[in-house]
């Protein structure tokens, strides 16, 4: 390995399973002496959080802190490099953590024979990890797997259009990439997605999380319905009882997947933070939070919006979409009030259209129907081009989508120098 690549790879990302808050400290002093910009270092106690982060992640190095129990970290290990094979996986353990010398070499043979691919031995030194970067076969040598983006819907109640934005985002990108997009309706109790577009899946994804285990593209592939525009639907339970088999584990495998399978995921969640919607966060690179222009939509928004960033998930991902719902109504919320409220500008504003209401009736998907530069359709059109330009497909480079866009932006330009009644004839 060149001193050029010693040098990327170690500006790379790595991520740190262990309890012992003594481990981090020893990184970080071991690699205080070692040449070279330092790797992100990034830590979680647990192996489970372990095997989230490595999906959403896709850490250069994964260092994980080794029991006597070799077995399971031997299961970790295989576990994460099914989902995320291009990752650099390093035991640490102290000496006398499989009792014997004899034990500790079989332990350690039994490890490398699985998808361990090194060990280091507390306390760890320079020396060590200085070493272990000269024995790492770097990932950047190898071209990453491309993958697709993962965007969720979330609100902080029900009854606020957050179903009918995903579906009509989802079927928008879907318009432009047919064949490319899934929808998944993790509303898990409620899910309507299915009847929002005339389907009547034979699957759904439960049958995705009971598969999991040999779940892969072209299974997931079948387990999701096609509709005619062009989208995808992987559906929520036919009945809620069975929403119970879906856990946060199972929802991340099968979305990490769905990531590596399609370009753009779209996730329509249930509104209330548990496991699940925190494991659909974890691994997606947008959130839209839909909020009402009502005084308790907003203010359970405004805490929503905390919670979220408690939990790690940074303001930069996070989009404002105000959607207009309901008819004109006194003491609706103004844009700036409801702004002021939530800390931060609105991105998007969504207008009402009866027509919407129609479409829900119909199963016909608004957006896919509706061609007049204003309104409804306009607004869902700004999303879908917002996040296509700013998560481009896997193999588009930006250019090529700013390029689409602004033949895109001309067309409606045009649209709007064209008299309203010429346009409705």
């Amino acid at each position: 390995m060149s001193a050029r690549e010693r040098e990327e790879l170690r500006a790379a990302h790595w991520l740190i399973v262990g309890s012992d808050p003594e481990l981090e400290r020893e990184l970080r002093a071991a690699l205080d002496s070692v040449r070279g910009a330092p790797p992100v270092l990034h830590f979680v106690r647990e192996r489970r959080r372990g095997l989230e982060a490595i999906r959403a992640r896709r850490p250069d190095v994964v260092l994980v802190e080794a029991d006597s129990d070799i077995e399971s970290l031997c299961r970790f290990a295989e576990e994460a490099t099914r989902d995320v094979p291009e990752t650099f996986i390093a035991g640490v353990y102290h000496r006398d953590v499989f009792g014997s010398e004899a034990s500790e070499s079989t332990a350690l043979i039994r490890g490398l024979r699985s998808r361990i691919s090194d060990f280091l031995r507390r306390p760890v030194s320079s020396a060590d990890l200085d070493q272990l970067l000269r024995r790492i076969d770097s990932p950047r040598q190898a071209a990453p797997k491309p993958r697709g983006h993962l965007i969720s819907f979330l609100s902080n109640k029900g009854g606020v259009g957050k179903s009918t934005l995903s579906l009509n985002v989802a079927c928008a990108l879907a318009r432009r990439h047919p064949g490319r997009v899934l929808l998944v309706d993790a509303s898990l109790q409620l899910g309507l997605a299915a009847p929002m577009l005339d389907l009547r899946p034979k699957t759904t994804l439960v049958d995705a999380v009971r598969e999991k285990e040999r779940l892969d593209e072209t299974l997931l592939h079948q387990l999701t319905v096609r509709h005619s525009g062009g989208l995808r639907l992987l559906a929520a339970p036919k009945d809620p009882r069975d929403a119970a088999a879906i856990d946060d584990e199972s929802i991340s495998r099968v979305l990490t997947l769905a990531r590596r399978t399609f370009d753009y995921v779209i996730v329509d969640t249930f509104p209330m933070i548990d496991a699940v919607v925190v494991a659909i966060l974890d691994i997606s690179d947008r959130a839209y939070l839909v909020v009402q222009d009502t005084a308790p939509v907003v203010v359970g928004s405004a805490r929503l919006q905390t919670v979220l960033e408690e939990l790690g998930f940074e303001r930069s991902r996070t989009r404002i979409v105000v959607n207009r719902n309901l008819p004109r109504f006194t003491g609706r919320l103004r844009p700036g009030e409801i702004e002021e409220r939530l800390g931060r500008e609105i991105d998007h504003l969504v207008p009402y259209s009866r027509g919407v209401l129609v479409a829900l009736n119909t199963g016909r998907p608004f957006v896919l129907h509706d061609r007049k530069p204003w309104g409804f359709g306009k607004a869902v059109r700004a999303i879908a081009k917002e996040i296509e330009r700013e998560l481009p497909p896997m193999g588009v480079v930006p250019a090529a989508v700013t390029e689409r866009e602004e033949a895109d932006d001309a067309l409606e330009a045009r649209l709007d120098e064209t008299p309203i009644e010429e346009i409705r004839r």
